[in-house]
């Protein structure tokens, strides 16, 4: 809310205050405070309420109006009173609250209308007041989805009640859920039509085209009922004003381009108020004419402000006016003004000795913004006369010789005399602590003979006694402690005599001059203050790190782990500087400096590097000699390159500590770096093994139901960063990055997918998948009635697809390499139980377990030359645990089934 008021020059409000020719803006007889002040926001369909503080800041009461003009069309129409009235006493202040409705079918933009303030019968000079005020309408955003329109929300939500509060420069990162609800692929697009294309950046994430093989994606292509994320960074440029700002997100339907997927984005850019000021001194030392200084305000922030500038006199007697040009100023983000400040005395006589003249120039933010210095102090050198004007003196005093014998015979004749104390001050009005001075004192004092006593006290400005009392017994003559400092004659002259005022502070020093005439007045003197400027105390003037991120490195075996616990001596630039942070700082005054502390903080507060102290009373430390050096000319000592013991991976913020030697202050002074990222090395992410019962796992795997086998083994090994995600999908989702795991599968005939996902840090995926087939078993065959041969019991195991077959029987190089999607384990079905004999395998497979654990090794001792198996030799072991590695789950550990 601002204070305002109106200008009838210009016609434009000002604040509350007009311009004129004085220094002082002149207050108007009505002020308004709008609310919301600025542009107003709204979206369409709402109500907004305009609320209008009035002030009567006259002499006289008076009945204001307050309505819209009606060429403010079609704002007019919408406000549901556009006209209120009130009266008000002198002082006295009222709200008056517009209630605005906003059509639904409003066209969003902005729209300007006028606010008219008018009390014709008791301000008529003064008013109507014409207030342009500024609305701005946001779209209506409806939804009318059908059950298959695609959705998509933003995380995090915000709303204009509670928008996102960015810092200026800070970024925002939004992400878009997108839901495919159609049943066709549809490829889905993000822009953001009321930025500018430097406001954001989308990020869609990279497809992939075949297994293995990433391709990077201008847009989200999803699958009839999936979901994807888009991420959305909307950064605002570090010179963006101050307020809130609703831009409109629209997603594109490639299926359905006409679509309107909208929502909005609520942005508050938080207030920045800086505001540097620079006085200038154009014209500093006069004779007739006006002295010259010149303010140079420039606004870094990013808010308007509205600064009023004032001049006055720090001396006792103001003899000087003051000229502002122009009294208040405002200053847009950004820009700089220059005001011209005008110093003319009003005296017409110069003064024969020349005379100093000491102002003050002071700011004043009509907002009530902080400002860094709002007062700043100038001084202007009066200079003296000519001594050619001193003439009309010299024959003045020539006529007045007869004046002067009767002043002769009055002194002969006058009344005895006592003594008087003409002149009493310090040496100098200001000393150094740090050079031990002692403050020095100049007196004098006529008719020293009738001097009986002289004391000298120092005392602070709220009249403690800080020095002396000195007291010097002139009877019977000049005393030894004054020997050394004062001449004694017809005036008794002393220069420089010592004090034991040492300290820092402010002085004042009291001669008291007592007679040897008790009889006689005693005089008591005062000197102005003065000041013992106190031991500079030193400060940090810069303190950074030589950058903001580093990289993680490895160290190699000949590298120690914490280089900074040897003494360095030259700032190194081996490998070994290259993983740790390094520090700059440049402190003042080292000559005062009795250590520093260097200290490791995390964001949290945790000590990530312990505190480092280096003792500077002797000078530069030992340990900080090749990294150091002293700057005379500017009293700093500056460091570079100064390595710490910071080498993991992390944020952290170094704070430094300057302990000065003398006059320690509460607190100490401490300054701190930004947060400094170590980012760790990243490492890629890869799938090692993914094995079904020992074997690599094809594209498809084909077994036959068998009750006594309702389980395979599963292993896998993932390697990757610490960020990785590992998943086995649909069951049981996150699983450790090595393992193995029994996964029980369907005895119906049907086919399910075993899916191994790896995600790492930054979202890349890689996946394996396995299609698990399973088919009926085969009919029992006919009873034969034969001889029962020796029972042998038939073992099932996965073999290659007549397609493998083919090849392996043939070409070997026609055979599918393992992996494709030509690839795929057979296994078959189990004897019959009860029956007599085994039956003769499927004819469009080979001989079972030819290829996979569990089956007949061709190499197998007993074997025929040709790779034959010999049934009545070695017969085939049963199928179990030995085989897949596992035991049956209970019902409550089995994951669902998938068809």
């Amino acid at each position: 809310m601002v204070m305002q008021g109106y200008s009838p020059n210009s016609g434009q409000i000002v604040n509350g205050f007009e311009e004129n020719n004085s220094d002082r803006p002149m207050i108007r007889p009505i002020g308004i405070i709008l609310n919301p002040a600025g542009v107003a926001l709204v979206t369409a369909g709402e109500v907004l309420e305009l609320t209008a503080t009035i002030t009567n800041q006259g002499s006289v009461s008076a009945i204001i109006d307050l309505f819209i003009a009606e060429t403010s069309q079609p704002v007019h129409q919408w406000f549901v009173c556009p006209r209120e009235r009130l009266a008000l006493s002198p002082g006295q202040a009222s709200e008056v609250v517009f209630r605005v409705q906003i059509p639904v079918d409003a066209i969003p933009g902005t729209y300007d209308y006028t606010l008219v303030i008018d009390a014709p019968q008791h301000y008529p000079e003064e008013t109507p007041i014409d207030q342009k005020v500024r609305l701005q309408v946001m779209p209506f955003v409806q939804e009318a989805r059908t059950v298959s329109d695609p959705t998509f929300t933003l995380q995090p939500p915000t709303s204009s009640v509670s928008p996102a509060l960015l810092q200026p420069g800070q970024p925002l990162e939004l992400q878009v859920t997108v839901h495919n609800r159609s049943d066709r692929v549809d490829r889905f697009f993000l822009t953001c039509p009321d930025l500018e294309s430097r406001w954001f950046t989308i990020i869609y994430p990279e497809g992939f085209q075949q297994a293995g093989m990433a391709i990077a994606s201008d847009g989200l292509e999803l699958n009839p009922g999936d979901i994807g994320q888009i991420l959305l960074f909307i950064s605002p440029p570090p010179d963006t004003w101050a307020g809130v700002y609703a831009p409109t997100i629209r997603v594109y339907s490639a299926n359905n381009p006409d679509l309107a997927l909208l929502d909005v984005v609520y942005l508050q850019i938080a207030s920045l108020h800086l505001v540097t000021v620079e006085l200038l001194s154009l014209v500093a030392k006069i004779k007739r004419e006006a002295g010259l200084f010149e303010l140079k305000l420039s606004n870094q922030g990013n808010v308007i402000r509205e600064i009023a500038i004032h001049a006055k006199s720090t001396d006792e007697e103001d003899i000087c006016t003051y000229t502002i040009a122009p009294p208040m100023v405002r200053l847009l983000p950004g820009t700089s003004v220059t005001v011209g400040v005008s110093v003319k005395p009003t005296k017409g006589w110069r003064p024969f000795f020349g005379r100093m003249i000491n102002f003050s120039i002071e700011l004043e933010d009509l907002q009530q913004y902080p400002l860094i210095n709002d007062r700043f102090q100038a001084s202007l050198f009066w200079e003296p006369r000519p001594w050619w004007q001193f003439l009309p003196i010299v024959i003045l005093m020539s006529a007045s010789v007869a004046a002067l014998i009767f002043l002769i015979w009055w002194l002969l004749t006058r009344p005895p005399v006592r003594a008087q104390v003409m002149q009493f001050s310090p040496e100098s009005n200001s000393y150094q602590e740090l050079n031990n001075e002692a403050i020095r004192l100049n007196w004098t004092i006529s008719n020293p003979t009738h001097l009986k006593t002289v004391t000298v006290v120092g005392f602070s400005p709220d009249g403690l006694v800080r020095s002396g009392p000195f007291i010097y017994e002139f009877i019977p003559g000049l005393p030894n402690a004054l020997d050394r400092f004062c001449t004694q004659g017809e005036q008794l002259i002393c220069r420089n005599v010592w004090t034991d005022a040492r300290e820092a502070g402010d002085y004042v020093f009291e001669l008291t001059a007592i007679p040897i005439n008790s009889k006689a007045e005693t005089q008591t003197i005062r000197t102005n203050p003065i000041r013992i400027l106190p031991v500079p105390q030193p400060k940090i003037e810069e303190f950074a790190s030589t950058q903001p991120v580093y990289q993680e490195r490895l160290l190699t075996p000949n590298t120690p782990a914490n280089p900074t616990e040897s003494t360095p001596t030259a700032p190194s630039t081996s490998s070994t500087q290259g993983n740790r942070i390094l520090l700059n700082w440049a402190l003042s005054h080292p000559d005062q400096i009795q250590e520093i502390r260097l200290l490791g903080l995390g964001p949290d507060g945790t000590v990530k590097s312990v505190e480092k102290r280096y003792n500077f009373a002797e000078g530069i430390p030992e340990e900080l000699r090749g990294f150091c050096g002293e700057n005379p000319a500017s009293r700093q000592v500056i460091c570079t390159n100064v390595p710490t013991d910071a080498i993991q991976p992390g944020d952290y913020i170094f704070h430094l500590t300057v302990v000065p030697k003398k006059g320690q202050p509460e607190p100490l002074e401490t300054r701190r770096t930004n947060t400094i990222k170590i980012l760790a090395q990243k490492i890629p992410s890869r799938i090692v093994e993914f094995t079904f019962n020992g074997q690599p796992a094809p594209p498809k795997l084909v077994r036959q139901a068998n009750p006594q086998q309702n389980s395979l083994m599963i292993s896998w090994k993932v390697e990757g960063g610490n960020g990785m995600k590992v998943e086995l999908l649909p069951a049981p989702g996150t699983v450790p990055r090595e393992g193995r795991m029994p996964y029980p599968v369907s005895q119906q005939p049907g086919s399910e997918m075993i899916t191994l996902q790896v995600t790492d840090e930054e979202g890349n995926q890689q996946q394996r998948s396995v299609i698990i087939e399973t088919l009926a078993p085969p009919p029992p065959p006919e009873p034969v009635e034969v001889p029962p041969p020796p029972a042998v019991e038939q073992a099932p195991a996965m073999v290659p697809t007549p397609g493998a077959m083919t090849g392996a029987e043939g070409d070997p190089a026609a055979a599918p390499a393992p992996g494709t999607p030509d690839a795929a384990l057979v296994i078959p079905a189990p004897p019959t139980p009860g029956g007599d004999a085994v039956g003769p395998p499927p004819v469009e497979l080979p001989v079972p377990g030819a290829n996979l654990p569990g089956g007949v090794d061709p190499a197998a001792p007993g074997d025929t030359p040709d790779g034959a198996p010999d049934a009545a030799e070695e017969p085939v072991k049963e199928p179990g645990p030995q085989f897949f590695e596992t035991q049956p789950l209970a019902p409550a550990e089995l994951p669902p089934q998938f068809n």
